[in-house]
């Protein structure tokens, strides 16, 4: 019971966990936003000009800021001498490069891969294939990229193995996080009704603006990379090594 419940619990300690750093994951995420909100301007209004290139430059530095504050809650969520570190705390190593660069490679192979199933196969089958194939896959880079930010020697077939026999343990976590996901909607329409009778629209899309910002985004990054890093911890182990800037 204990191993089928194993993601479930990493996922609690990791909501747990971010709502007791809540500033500090807003002190990590604030800046990352500001920087792709600037890039994503810039995207929409350069990219029509310049060509599809730029658009592309665009989305690989974007995957680059993000990997700045998924590398620094990574740590800041296991580590306690990161716990530690005052001021401004991110870093742009071969750590985020790495992690950068797995996330943009990833990215253009679920891309190809997908293309490439439905040129050969009908959209219904070639949907299916596409599931059990991103299975293994998926279960292996939920493992990599705590390694990447966490300094831990690369065990894929380690990875792999475990992954499978938590694969169970992964459903049950989905099953959560669907029952989560129904309640949060149910809360938010009648949050949303609430405030429909309290605000004005402009106000209200303030508010809105202000609330997917400061709350929603913060929330998910947090909590989706928290979970890899204590599942990580726990399964895996961490191994000591030299830190890499």
């Amino acid at each position: 019971m204990t191993n089928l419940l194993k993601v479930t619990y990493c996922l609690f300690d990791a909501i747990s966990f971010v709502f007791k750093n809540y500033m500090a994951c807003l002190y990590r995420v604030l800046p990352v936003l500001f920087t792709v909100s600037i890039l994503s301007w810039l995207l929409a209004t350069f990219s029509p000009t310049l060509g599809i290139a730029t658009g592309w430059v665009g989305k690989i530095l974007i995957s680059f800021c993000y990997a700045m504050f998924a590398v620094s809650w990574h740590r800041y969520s296991v580590l306690e001498e990161e716990q530690r570190i005052k001021g401004f705390s991110y870093r742009f190593g071969r750590r985020e490069i790495k992690f950068g660069l797995l996330s943009v490679a990833f990215a253009l192979f679920i891309q190809i891969l997908l293309s490439s199933l439905e040129q050969f196969l009908q959209q219904d089958l070639a949907l299916l294939l596409f599931a059990l194939l991103m299975i293994p896959i998926l279960i292996t880079v939920f493992f990599i990229y705590p390694a990447i930010a966490l300094d831990q020697p690369l065990q894929l077939r380690r990875y792999l193995n475990e992954g499978v026999k938590l694969i169970f343990s992964f459903i049950v976590a989905m099953v959560a996080i669907g029952i989560m996901i129904l309640v949060l909607r149910w809360a938010l329409m009648f949050g949303l009704a609430f405030l429909q009778n309290v605000f004005q629209p402009g106000a209200l899309k303030m508010v809105l603006f202000v609330g997917y910002n400061l709350v929603a985004i913060p929330l998910f990054l947090a909590i989706t990379t928290g979970t890899a890093s204590f599942l990580y911890k726990d399964v895996i182990g961490l191994a000591e090594k030299e830190p890499t800037d």
